[in-house]
């Protein structure tokens, strides 16, 4: 079988990771006679200097058709200050990233968060803290609505003068002139209904309990989402479940024997929740995840570890959060052979001792640059 993916291999440092999660990927697929075609489908400010647009229509439409993109993260400071700063419109993770999450109808944003306690020299926490099974927790992003699309998705439903009175504006109309800005934030029951119909599912397939996260106590929408979830429960009764609000849950990071399993968040409180949650089992450069559309099943793999434009050209980046998206793209493809090849290498990477400088511990001597540390885990899957 023959699988085409949009390939998206982004600014700074991300092109160093996306070569070499992209040769493990195509090398593992092969365990499950499934032959992977990347198309090169710019986007980002790589795509601005050769197209003058950091989404070129074509790249979206590849994108789009093709249904599924490994993306390998768009953004860079200098770019961001300059360019950006001129054009607000260009702004690469609003342009292609949301705009990509949006058209595709990716509604459900999966973040596994692993950590096995013989690794738990790479964690901040203090071992007594870290189960002896490990830190298993797998945070779900509900990635659309919320506050991150609400104005632009409810603007052209209110009257402009109304928009006028009340300071709703796009981030990229905002000039700081302003005496007032607000922005609009809004959940759909049968949205909530579909996210958390697939949240428990997964949860029930993996033996999990469910956190849902909110802010119910003073938040209308949130009211509204536990309400629903209350009743979507009653669908799993098998799955135990409870809900949390996101003050606590942010504490409960620090105590992975409490906060387990799936944990279900808005879009907001997820982005937040799961990127500290990243740095508690090792660091952003191990982050890996899946944006999917529960209808379609298409989907995008973004690491979520950033671009490291600081890195760049410098072979020093971490690529396993890269490369750990490969392995869900895999999954998601049914190359599950494959999937659990490129997941055991990395394993044995790191429990040989071997890092890049991101996670290297004081002492280290098996620091390897981005290639290498590409290299080590290719051969392993060979």
């Amino acid at each position: 079988m023959t699988k085409k993916i949009a390939l998206v291999t982004g600014d700074g440092s991300a092109p160093e990771m996306m070569a070499q999660a992209v040769r493990i990927v195509t090398h593992a697929a092969r365990r499950d006679n499934v032959k992977i075609e990347f198309v090169d489908t710019p986007m980002g400010w790589n795509a601005y200097e050769k197209f003058g647009d950091t989404t070129p229509e074509k790249s979206m439409e590849t994108a789009v058709n093709l249904g599924f993109v490994f993306f390998g993260g768009v953004g860079d400071p200098k770019f961001d200050k300059t360019i950006g700063a001129e054009k607000p419109e260009m702004m690469p993770e609003a342009r292609a990233l949301l705009a990509l999450r949006k058209k595709m109808g990716l509604l459900l944003n999966f973040r596994p968060m692993i950590l096995m306690r013989e690794l738990a020299h790479l964690s901040p926490l203090r071992p007594e803290l870290i189960p002896e099974e490990g830190v298993n927790m797998t945070f779900i992003r509900f990635l659309l609505e919320d506050s991150y699309f609400g104005t632009q998705d409810m603007l052209e439903l209110v009257p402009p003068a109304t928009a006028w009175d009340l300071g709703l504006k796009l981030k990229k109309d905002v000039t700081g002139n302003e005496t007032l800005v607000s922005e609009l934030a809004y959940y759909r029951g049968e949205t909530i209904e579909k996210y958390f119909r697939m949240a428990f599912s997964y949860a029930r397939n993996m033996g999990l309990p469910l956190t849902s996260v909110d802010k119910a106590n003073v938040m209308a929408r949130y009211a509204y989402w536990r309400k629903i979830v209350d009743r979507i429960a009653k669908e799993f009764p098998e799955v135990s479940y409870r809900h949390q609000l996101v003050d606590s849950a942010n504490m409960l990071l620090f105590k992975p024997k409490e906060l387990r399993g799936v944990i279900a968040c808005g879009n907001e409180h997820g982005d937040i929740l799961s990127d500290g949650a990243a740095e508690m089992v090792g660091g952003m450069g191990l982050m890996h995840s899946s944006a999917v559309n529960p209808d379609t099943m298409q989907a995008m793999f973004e690491s979520g570890a950033g671009t490291a434009p600081t890195l760049a050209g410098q072979d020093k980046a971490n690529p396993l959060g890269r490369i750990l998206t490969g392995a869900m793209l895999l999954r998601h493809i049914a190359a599950d052979n494959g999937a659990i090849a490129i997941e055991q290498a990395v394993r044995d990477v790191l429990k040989e001792g071997y890092r890049t400088t991101d996670i290297a511990e004081p002492g280290c001597t098996k620091v390897l640059g981005c290639s290498e540390m590409g290299e080590l885990v290719l051969r392993k899957i060979l």
